[in-house]
């Protein structure tokens, strides 16, 4: 790491731009350095809060050649100009340094890594980096070119494993699970995080995986998803229920939540239990150590610990019940505390910064 450089990592969502400054420590330990700068989309004057993202199938058909639509346009600059400004305001705290920057955002990527031609739940915006070192050029702000935009996912797992207080930290094999507006996955094999584009045949991310009938499940467990299912069982808007902070953790126990609390725990049971099998059916002789569950889907659970109990019962009565797993494998899931709640809630900020310096070298 260069003396003089500061280096900030961005986690882009849905629905707001975090960043912070990230400190090496050592080649094996990194932290944030003070405070985290947050800016939401409806914060921005341009911000459309009635936009939609255009429809998943359309996108994948036109995914090397997206033929944008002027929303999507507009909404792209919304999150362009929130990202320049968190950049600024944290280059601002440390004046004069020339800034290296690690950049996630959710969505699959252009061939050069430099835009997001697929998203879930946002424009697509395939010359982001392009149009964004422009924006920060104007500024007057001194950094190196930004190697690439990272996922989003990839960057917990980073921040997991590099944070001192990393869940991932000395272990071998190990999943992480969290969940926003949509849900991140990371995977730690022989020691070393696989990007799960390298393993979507035989472990699919979340957000492609549907239950049994047929729903996504980022529907039933993301903290968006939830709130969609409480907008429809009360008649509260959706944006109403944004706009007076009423999240999950404030409605999840409420009579008008009960299907929808029954229907998350089953949910994120299943998908740790899907993620174990699976596992050992690719590779027989290998056992997660760990489980982590991490961002909101972290401190929800948290804020309602019978909701864990719950999980853990679930997860436990799988494994007995299991067809695929040997009799050694149930045994070891059985005795062994096996998931976790993340202390990182900024994980994948971490993990932008810890990127950002590994692309430098």
């Amino acid at each position: 790491m260069k003396k003089n450089t500061t280096t900030i990592g961005i986690d882009g969502g849905a629905t707001k731009i975090s960043g912070g400054i990230v400190k090496q420590i050592n080649e094996t330990i990194f932290s944030l350095d003070g405070d985290v700068q947050t800016l939401t989309y409806s914060e921005s004057p341009l911000n459309n809060r009635n936009f939609q993202p255009v429809d998943l199938d359309l996108q994948l058909t036109q995914k090397d050649n997206p033929l944008l639509q002027t929303e999507e346009v507009k909404q792209g600059q919304t999150i362009l100009e929130c990202c320049e400004s968190v950049i600024t305001k944290l280059a601002k705290t440390n004046s004069g340094n020339k800034c290296l920057l690690g950049i996630g955002m959710p969505g699959i990527k252009s061939p050069d890594q430099g835009g997001i031609m697929v998203t879930n739940n946002g424009p697509r915006v395939p010359r982001f980096l392009d149009i964004l070192e422009h924006r920060l050029r104007l500024t007057g702000l001194k950094f190196d070119p930004i190697q690439k935009l990272e996922n989003d996912s990839d960057l917990c797992g980073l921040g997991e494993l590099y944070d001192k207080n990393g869940s991932f930290r000395g272990l071998k094999n190990a999943l992480y699970i969290g969940t926003g507006t949509g849900i991140a996955d990371a995977i730690l094999l022989e020691g070393k995080l696989i990007s799960f584009d390298n393993i979507g045949t035989w472990m699919p991310k979340s957000w492609q995986m549907k239950n049994e009938n047929g729903i996504p499940i980022e529907k039933i467990i993301s903290h968006k998803g939830m709130m969609m299912q409480y907008s429809k069982k009360t008649g509260i808007s959706f944006h109403r229920l944004e706009k007076d902070e009423i999240y999950p953790e404030l409605f999840i126990k409420t009579g008008d939540a009960v299907e929808i609390r029954i229907n998350f725990v089953t949910t994120v049971a299943w998908l740790i239990f899907q993620r174990i099998e699976k596992l050992v059916v690719k590779k027989p002789n290998t056992i997660f150590n760990r489980i982590i569950l991490g961002l909101r889907l972290a401190q929800l659970i948290e804020i309602i610990p019978e909701l864990f109990d719950q999980i853990k019962l679930s997860v436990k009565k799988q494994i007995t019940d299991s067809q695929i797993l040997s009799q050694t494998t149930k045994k070891y899931y059985l005795q062994n505390k096996l998931i976790f709640l993340s202390k990182l809630p900024h994980a994948p900020i971490i993990g932008a910064g810890v990127s950002a310096c590994q692309n430098a070298r």
